[in-house]
């Protein structure tokens, strides 16, 4: 799977929410992610040198305007390939599934593989139709950055039409003011790490 992918830094996300409901922006839900990052065992490749993550995530799901649903909790296991291109954040991604994460962090842990680091995210999850695309556009904010953002995405199976797919989110983030060159590559960790070098 081929993760299509931009990101982007946003001063005002109550005026983002607004301009999503005017373009037909439908709502789906908030999601609390804790993402722990592993490397390889020290002596195998860097991750950090080769651009790739490999990332334990819970996600508790919840709707904002309804309390009374209640919350789910789901954990994944996902490997990130280094990104394909120079503009975006497109990357092969597989994910998986788990019903333990602890043990699978204990797993990784025996193994030699170094927990890196833990990002929280606070996201809500929009989708559109947009030129007949299916888009995913998430509102993020990050306590320990202080600083909102959006991140759209489609997936594909193929990199055959990453410049198509590409194009069209740029596109669709002109609807909301937003340039090409305001495109962010770095990961959340990345930019996290920058932050705090040499503090």
């Amino acid at each position: 799977m081929l993760e299509v992918e931009i990101k982007v830094k946003i001063s005002d996300p109550n005026q983002i929410r607004k301009k999503f409901e005017e373009n037909n922006g439908v709502y789906k839900i908030s999601l609390l992610h804790e993402d722990t990052y592993f490397n390889l065992p020290k002596g195998l490749r860097d991750f950090k040198k080769t651009d790739e993550a490999l990332r334990l995530r819970k996600s508790i799901e919840f709707n904002k305007f309804n309390r009374e649903v209640a919350k789910k909790i789901t954990y994944f296991f996902t490997y990130k390939g280094k990104k394909v291109d120079t503009t975006t954040k497109s990357r092969q991604e597989i994910e998986v599934r788990i019903e333990d994460l602890d043990k699978l962090k204990d797993i990784l842990k025996v193994l030699g593989f170094q927990e890196i680091f833990t990002v929280k995210k606070d996201r809500e999850l929009y989708e559109f139709k947009f030129k007949n695309y299916h888009i995913e556009a998430l509102i993020d904010f990050l306590p320990i950055l202080k600083q909102h953002f959006i991140e759209v995405e489609i997936i594909s199976n193929s990199i055959e039409n990453l410049e198509v797919y590409r194009e069209t989110l740029f596109d669709f983030l002109s609807l909301f003011g937003i340039k090409k060159e305001e495109s962010i590559r770095k990961s959340y960790l990345e930019l996290i790490a920058d932050e705090f070098k040499g503090k």
